[in-house]
């Protein structure tokens, strides 16, 4: 916005500087050289003027053939304006329309390009007068001091616009994130909460979707608050009971056998152990044979927490489990054994001589993981 507003003022500068030109020409008019040269001069000034004033470009390429232009026409006062403006450089055909290129470049390249221009202009000057004297070395400061302070006020204008675009992108967004949230709270939200109660009122595989219906809602307000999903976890959560989370893979599958009084634990630790929990009866699915059974019990010692899965199946041997993990069939070393020594514990298998296998899972309350 203010570099726009500057570059209109330079527009009509331009103009204002070619009609205090074409006076000052007028007012030296009987001392000139050759009169009529200065007119051409100041005529194409003109032209030039009303050309940048209708197409109003501002590429860095119009504005250095700018300043050759008026390079030229500054030199041309050797040559056909007074012995005075010639000589002692009081003065140039062009007058005040010299320090329209250094404004240009200035508002362009800022500080840096407005000093360069300035000092090509001042060379210039000196060029025309053909030594260093009082006049032309007055004119470049003046010069000098208008392609800096300009430039200067370009850089900051540019860097409080682009600071500005960026609040307004981050308010814009806010904005619309709050409406979201809006519109997802009183529909989505409400559905799947709904949802999640009634699963775990019902119980078997309609807790399983209960289970996923609380995951989405949990996504959702992470996206609608724009806060992370482990901080939202951390705010709303807080410690999780371990027996509410098993109750979802349990529905169906087994029996849950746990305290009367809440078992409470980290949220990620409880899902490793949810996951591990999977694990293991879904093992009991498939190599348990028909009509087994499993039990899913949990232990709390204070400092640990034992999660213990068991069967009446055809059993299995710890050679089979060898020979399974070999073959890449990773369910026990890795979907158990692992995520529970990540979490500082241990698992172990103890295999009946009639059948059945029990998974007894050590797992510290507090520790790594």
């Amino acid at each position: 916005m203010v570099i726009g507003a500057l570059w209109g003022a330079l527009r009509v500068y331009r103009l204002l500087a070619v009609v205090y030109a074409v006076w000052g020409a007028y007012a030296r008019r009987e001392g000139m050289a050759r009169p009529d040269l200065v007119a051409v001069v100041l005529g194409l000034l003109a032209l030039w003027s009303a050309y940048m004033y209708v197409s109003a470009r501002r590429d860095l390429v119009i504005h250095l053939v700018e300043m050759v232009l008026v390079a030229a026409a500054i030199l041309s006062t050797r040559w056909i304006d007074t012995p005075a403006a010639a000589l002692e450089g009081i003065t140039t055909v062009p007058g005040v329309f010299q320090s329209v290129p250094v404004i240009g470049v200035a508002l362009i390249l800022g500080w840096r390009g407005g000093l360069v221009v300035s000092l090509v202009m001042t060379a210039v000057m000196i060029l025309q007068v053909g030594r260093v004297d009082s006049e032309p070395v007055s004119n470049a400061g003046l010069l000098i001091m208008l392609g800096v302070c300009l430039g200067y006020g370009a850089d900051i204008a540019r860097k409080e616009q682009l600071a500005l675009r960026r609040a307004l992108a981050k308010q814009a967004e806010i904005a619309e994130r709050d409406r979201l949230a809006r519109t997802v709270h009183d529909g989505v939200l409400q559905a799947l909460a709904f949802i999640h109660r009634r699963g775990l009122d019902l119980g078997g595989e309609a807790a399983r979707l209960g289970e996923l219906a609380a995951e989405q809602e949990m996504q959702l307000r992470a996206l609608a608050s724009g806060a992370s999903l482990p901080e939202l976890e951390a705010t709303v959560d807080g410690p999780v009971d371990v027996r509410r989370s098993l109750q979802v893979p349990v529905a169906g599958m087994a029996t849950l056998v746990a305290p009367h009084e809440p078992v409470e634990i980290d949220p990620r630790r409880a899902r490793e152990i949810v996951a591990a929990v999977e694990a293991a009866l879904d093992n009991v699915r498939r190599h348990a044979g028909e009509g087994a059974r499993a039990w899913v019990l949990v232990d709390d010692l204070g400092a640990d927490l034992v999660v213990t899965v068991r069967d009446n199946g055809v059993g299995v041997s710890q050679d089979a489990l060898d020979a399974a993990a070999g073959h890449g069939r990773l369910g026990v070393s890795s979907s158990i054994r692992s995520r529970i020594e990540d979490l500082g514990g241990r698992a172990t298998y103890v295999f009946g001589p009639g059948g059945g296998t029990t998974v007894e899972m050590w797992v510290p309350k507090v520790g790594r993981g």
